[in-house]
């Protein structure tokens, strides 16, 4: 039986957690320009397969739809844009938990391939903490440049970690030309900025990317290879899976060991 949410009926979901699905996976994605040579819907198709090759390692866990829509304000000056305020995206990541929780989901993964999410990521889990405390949300976040073993992985084929890029560089059109090649022009491409990092992400929340990059690209896609695409997809789901489990020991540690309260001196 198939564990996307969206296809299957209500009677195999409810069977599906009465058998121990107690996993959901929301993989939360973006509307936005990626350069001249990637689709407005990239942050999406990255989120919808991480979401896909993290179920294949989890026993109990159902995949929902990916949110197509993120928060992105970043990229306003360049056509197609769609972006949600930080309290909205929050809110409806707050509404599905509820639903989801009402159908016995025990732990959500909130899995951004966005950026721009990671605020509104924050004020959900904070107030799903509070408000469902039963429920588990373990956020994970796949930025190609965050990693230090994407990072390497991209020096050892001589990639630099600028031309690795932000947004839109080689990083995330080599993951694009493995999981959709046909979406990817590759005619179009043209290096971005690549200059220095060290205040960037400052100047990006303070005046958006068009002021740095004309053509929307943060890195050099002219390097991008289908095949390091894969390497780093796989190393993303090697440090999700990781952070799952540490999560669990940690979790498991504190049912066996309960903090002491009240302990005097």
């Amino acid at each position: 039986m198939t564990n996307h949410l969206a296809d299957q009926t209500w009677p195999e979901v409810a069977e599906a957690v009465a058998d121990g699905a107690r996993t959901v996976i929301l993989p939360l994605g973006a509307t936005e320009q990626h350069g001249p040579h990637l689709p407005m819907g990239t942050d999406t198709v990255r989120a919808q397969a991480l979401a896909e090759r993290l179920a294949a390692h989890l026993t109990d866990a159902i995949i929902a739809p990916a949110l197509p829509i993120g928060c992105s304000d970043e990229h306003i000056g360049f056509a197609g844009l769609l972006s949600l305020e930080h309290e909205t995206l929050a809110s409806v990541i707050v509404d599905c938990a509820r639903r989801m929780s009402g159908w016995g989901v025990r732990r959500l993964v909130l899995l951004s391939a966005h950026g721009g999410n990671v605020r509104a990521i924050e004020s959900a889990c904070a107030r799903l903490g509070d408000e469902l405390p039963e429920l588990e949300v373990r956020p994970l976040g796949c930025s190609t440049a965050a990693s230090a073993a994407l990072i390497a992985i991209a020096r050892a084929d001589g990639i630099s970690p600028e031309a690795l890029g932000l947004h839109a560089g080689e990083g995330e059109t080599s993951e694009m030309l493995c999981l959709r090649p046909d979406l990817v022009r590759r005619e179009r491409i043209v290096a971005g900025y690549v200059g220095p990092a060290d205040d960037l992400m400052s100047r990006l929340i303070d005046a958006g990317l068009r002021p740095i990059t004309p053509t929307g690209t943060l890195g050099d896609a002219r390097y991008a290879d289908g095949s390091r695409g894969e390497r780093y997809l796989a190393q993303e789901i090697a440090d999700y899976r990781r952070c799952l489990a540490h999560s669990a020991s940690s979790a498991a540690a504190k049912d066996r060991d309960p903090p002491m309260s009240g302990a005097t001196a």
